[in-house]
């Protein structure tokens, strides 16, 4: 026969959160987004760098280390630009591939029906 103490101390679990589930094509879409949101965000900063780098370039006069730090930095603004649009373009397919939207051959999407035949 169980002691009264120990019954007192039995842990009753609490029941499960209601909601819904979290598919593929959440975890695509929210993937998608925030790509999305950090290549726009690394456009603009790259056009303000070549904005800069453009300024520097015109304040140089005929100095010759100014005019090659103002290169060198368009340069860099340049291959940083284009990391930024390739870190878009694979974030782009993942969020597709997760989604399964990068296998469908032919989608039919009207508004509140979405069918993706592969």
């Amino acid at each position: 026969m169980p002691n009264f103490l120990e019954i007192a101390q039995i842990i009753i679990p609490t029941p499960p959160v209601p909601g819904q589930g979290l598919t593929l094509t959440d975890i695509g879409v929210l993937i998608a987004r925030v790509g999305s949101f950090l290549t726009g965000v690394g456009i603009i900063l790259a056009l303000i760098a070549v904005i800069v780098s453009g300024i520097m370039y015109m304040r140089a006069g005929a100095e010759p280390t100014k005019i090659t730090s103002a290169k060198t930095w368009f340069k860099n603004v340049l291959l940083g630009a284009l990391i930024v649009l390739g870190f878009g373009v694979i974030v782009s397919t993942i969020a597709n591939v997760v989604s399964r939207q990068f296998f469908c051959t032919v989608q039919i999407s009207i508004p509140f029906y979405q069918r993706c035949f592969y």
